[in-house]
C-alpha cells in the first residue's frame, strides 16, 4: 500500500514538473537577417591618380557589428586611409578600427566596427582610398566579409556584387565619364586616317604603302584591344564576389527535450503502478 502511494507521489510530482517548465517562456531562433552589399570600385586609372573602394549597404536589417577584409595588390596601389559614414564616425560610443595585415603574401585591410547603437542605414559604410602606383583597367582588389550581427548579434547573410559606379561621388562619376571619353577619342585618332588621291603613280604607291602601315597599325590596336579584353577577364575572375561562407548553427528546443523526456518518466510510472496492482492481487 505504502509503494503504491509512493507510486502516485512521484506521478503528481512529475506532472506538476511538466506544467511548471511549459509555462516558462522558451527563447525564439529568429531567421538569419540579410542585406547586400555592393562594392564600388575606381576602374581605368593612370599612375599617381587618387582611387577608391566603396562599400555600399543597401536592405540593411540593423547592425550591431560590421567586419570585412579587403586585400589588394601593393604593386599597383598604395594605401592611403580609409573614412567611414558619418553615421558612424559621429557617434562616439562606436568603434571603428582598420588594420593593415599581410596574408598569403597579399597585403590586406582590415575594417571592422562595433556600434554603440543599432545602425539602420543604406549608404555608403567605408570608403577606402588609394593612390595608384602603376596604370591599371581593373582594380586589383578583392572584398571578403567576415562579420555582420543584427541587432541581437545574430549573423546576418551578406550578398556582395561588384559596381564600379556604386557609391560614387558626382566628381568621381566625372573624372571617370571624362576617361571613357578620352580613351574613346584616342580610340577614333588611330583608325581616322585615310589617304584617298590619286594624282600620279607616286602619289598611289606612297598611299599604298600608308595604307599598309595603317593596315597593321589597326591590327596592332586590335591585338592590344583583344589583350585588354583577356586582362579584364582575369581581373574580373580575381575580383569575384566572396559571400561569408560562416556555417550559421540553430539550436534545439529544450521545451521539446524535456516533453519528451516526461512522457516517457510517466510512462514507466504507469507501468510500475501496474505491476504493483496485479503482484496486490
Amino acid at each position: 500500500m505504502k509503494k503504491l502511494g509512493m507510486m502516485k507521489t512521484i506521478l503528481m510530482m512529475g506532472c506538476a514538473l511538466a506544467l511548471l517548465f511549459a509555462a516558462v517562456p522558451q527563447p525564439v531562433m529568429a531567421a538569419n537577417s540579410q542585406m547586400n552589399l555592393t562594392v564600388g570600385t575606381t576602374n581605368d586609372a593612370k599612375a599617381g591618380d587618387t582611387v577608391t573602394v566603396r562599400l555600399v549597404g543597401s536592405n540593411n536589417p540593423g547592425l550591431s557589428t560590421f567586419a570585412a577584409r579587403l586585400a589588394y595588390d601593393d604593386s599597383d596601389l598604395e594605401y592611403v586611409g580609409t573614412t567611414w559614414a558619418n553615421t558612424i564616425s559621429s557617434d562616439s560610443g562606436n568603434i571603428e578600427l582598420v588594420s593593415p595585415v599581410t596574408e598569403n603574401n597579399q597585403q590586406a585591410l582590415n575594417l571592422s566596427a562595433i556600434l554603440n547603437k543599432t545602425y539602420s542605414q543604406n549608404e555608403t559604410i567605408a570608403t577606402v582610398t588609394f593612390k595608384a602606383k602603376n596604370a591599371y583597367t581593373t582594380m586589383p582588389v578583392t572584398l571578403t566579409v567576415r562579420e555582420v550581427t543584427d541587432a541581437s548579434y545574430n549573423p546576418v547573410t551578406v550578398t556582395t556584387v561588384v559596381d564600379a559606379s556604386a557609391g560614387q561621388t558626382q566628381s568621381q562619376s566625372q573624372s571617370q565619364s571624362q576617361s571613357t571619353s578620352q580613351s574613346q577619342s584616342d580610340s577614333q585618332d588611330d583608325t581616322e586616317y585615310t589617304d584617298d588621291t590619286d594624282d600620279t603613280d607616286d602619289t598611289d604607291s606612297y598611299d599604298d604603302t600608308d595604307d599598309m602601315q595603317d593596315s597593321q597599325s589597326s591590327s596592332g590596336n586590335t591585338h592590344k584591344t583583344s589583350s585588354n579584353k583577356k586582362n579584364n577577364s582575369g581581373n574580373t575572375s580575381k575580383n569575384g564576389n566572396r559571400t561569408d561562407a560562416t556555417p550559421k548553427t540553430g539550436a534545439v528546443d529544450l521545451r521539446m527535450v524535456f516533453g519528451a523526456a516526461v512522457i516517457v518518466f510517466l510512462l514507466a510510472a504507469a507501468g510500475c503502478v501496474r505491476f504493483l496492482n496485479k503482484k496486490k492481487e
